[in-house]
């Protein structure tokens, strides 16, 4: 009940029927009067037809006084301005119920007319004042409690766009500093899972045809699942994303099965999910997936600029890592043919820098497990040096064809002739690094072809190094080099069994070679024999082909 419907209604309490009647008359027509014979009925009437807006009680009256009646009163409705009625003799007992908060007021038997009408007035305004501030303290509680939830959400929303924001910093500075395509998009995936808080997500990128797009990386997907994925561009709803450009998002089931094909992995297409393409100045490079967020009930329009935020990244990196690739494959090709310039002289080591190439990747690995060299043989130096290996003996260009292709010995002046070819080409490869052409796989590949032929112990050419005054480079080659020397066939010799080859290696632990790098040969013995025999050239001429990890 609101408080104009209470303003005028005021119970009396006397045991004094007579009385009470006469009250009600003289106060009918100003005020809603109800009145009850005794406290034990004041009480009732007070619940079965409350709220009053005052209750007026005599001090004396059997079974219980007004004092105790009007303490009743303040514990049932403490908004209630209570009166007590008292005789002379009684003064004293108002005096000390005003002072401790049982009543606003106390009268004298008896009271006029006038001013019973008077201070009833001035206890109905003050209900009504009672009422009002409890209304008011009421809808300022309310109010702070809605200020309250504001401030959490005007919180939780910054923390969310920190996060982001955080989770995007990371991303980006994850991405420039990865080298390889399957770390970009296995960064990806993670990030974006974290920033819109999902329990799925997933890559999707064309595959060589450009017909399909297949699942690249993924977290919450199974392996398997997402090794079968082939979504035809164009089809929904990845396949569309990627050929319109346009993102999509359903947040029920409903919306989703109007638009999920068969064709498509439920893992990926359970709703809430959301699907962005990436774009680029060059086209749309792949789709990127949220499903299943972990709190909210479907993904907003602060998860959706996060997740265009994310993809607007993603799409730069991948686009780079692309160009990046290409950019690799054309520079390595080029390397590789410079590098058979001299090799194609000599039809019998056609697959020699194949080799090469791998025996020193073997050689890293095994390196790079040791805390010793753990901080300098890293992904970034096997990279360096597999790709400037070829170029070890590029010298050998300008070595004359009667000494590099004879099937014999070589006389001392001969083989001053040919050990030329070191300076030859380290000198070839300085000049395009002191051109401005600065790139570490030049200088790694300068330091190869100058040192592959310097020995551990001093006696190797063409300046006499000795120890770690050698480059690492040049005596991982060195060793790499000539394990394939001897167990590969030449023009002049036949081929040594790897058993041998390996002893041979072994007795040059150091004085021909680096005693690091010979413990790192005998741990990968076995993968050089395989490797020997499945790169082996077979009778035609022409390389075999092996894939070979990492």
């Amino acid at each position: 009940m609101n408080a104009d419907a209470i303003s005028r209604k005021v119970l009396f309490v006397d045991d004094e029927p007579m009385m009470l009647e006469g009250i009600r008359r003289q106060l009918r027509g100003r005020f809603a009067v109800t009145t009850a014979v005794g406290g034990e009925a004041g009480l009732a009437v007070l619940r079965e037809q409350g709220p009053f807006a005052v209750v007026v009680s005599d001090y004396r009256m059997l079974g219980m006084d007004g004092v105790e009646f009007l303490r009743h009163v303040r514990e049932l409705s403490p908004e209630v301005v209570r009166v007590m009625l008292t005789g002379q003799a009684e003064l004293d007992v108002a005096v000390n119920a005003l002072h401790e908060g049982c009543i606003f007021r106390f009268l004298s038997k008896p009271c006029s007319r006038e001013t019973l009408t008077a201070v009833l007035d001035d206890c109905l305004e003050q209900h009504r004042l009672a009422v009002s501030e409890k209304l008011l303290r009421r809808e300022l509680d309310a109010a702070n409690q809605e200020l309250r939830k504001l401030n959490q959400n005007l919180e939780n929303l910054v923390a969310r766009r920190t996060a982001t924001i955080e989770n995007l910093y990371l991303l980006v500075s994850e991405l420039n500093g990865l080298d390889s395509l399957e770390e970009v998009v296995h960064s990806i995936v993670l990030r974006t899972a974290d920033t819109l808080r999902s329990r799925r997500a997933a890559l999707l990128l064309p595959d060589a045809s450009g017909e399909y797009l297949c699942m690249r990386a993924a977290v919450g997907i199974d392996a398997v699942i997402r090794g079968q994925v082939r979504m035809p561009i164009g089809a929904p709803l990845a396949g569309r994303v990627y050929q319109k450009g346009e993102c999509v998002v359903v947040n029920d089931a409903a919306g989703l099965s109007a638009l999920a094909p068969a064709c498509e992995p439920v893992e990926l297409l359970s709703a809430p999910l959301a699907l962005t393409p990436l774009l680029t100045p060059e086209g749309p490079v792949g789709v990127l997936g949220v499903a299943h967020p972990i709190e909210a009930q479907g993904y907003d329009s602060e998860s959706l600029a996060a997740l265009h935020a994310v993809a607007k990244a993603a799409g730069i990196a991948l686009l780079n890592q692309v160009r990046r690739q290409e950019r690799d494959d054309a520079r390595d090709a080029t390397i590789l043919a410079l590098a058979k310039l001299a090799e194609h002289r000599d039809p019998e080591t056609g697959a020699h820098l194949e080799r090469v190439q791998c025996y020193c990747r073997l050689l890293c690995e095994a390196l790079a497990a040791e805390e010793k060299y753990a901080s300098v043989v890293t992904r970034g130096f096997i990279e360096n040096i597999v790709r400037s290996s070829p170029l070890h003996d590029i010298g050998k260009v300008g070595i004359p064809d009667y000494i590099l292709l004879k099937p014999g010995k070589l006389t001392d002046e001969e083989f001053e002739i040919m050990k030329t070819h070191s300076r030859i080409g380290g000198d070839t490869i300085r000049a395009l690094v002191e051109q401005g052409r600065r790139q570490s796989f030049l200088d790694m590949g300068m330091e190869i072809a100058y040192y592959h032929h310097e020995k551990w112990d001093g006696s190797g050419y063409p300046f006499g190094l000795t120890g770690e005054a050698i480059p690492l480079p040049a005596r991982i080659l060195a060793l790499a080099d000539v394990y394939d020397a001897l167990t590969s066939r030449r023009v002049y010799k036949a081929s040594v069994p790897h058993a041998r080859a390996r002893e041979i290696i072994i007795e040059g632990s150091g004085t021909h070679f680096d005693p690091d790098v010979v413990a790192a040969f005998k741990r990968q013995a076995g993968e050089f024999e395989r490797l020997s025999m499945a790169l082996a050239e077979p009778e035609s001429g022409r390389p075999a082909v092996v894939r070979v990890a990492g």
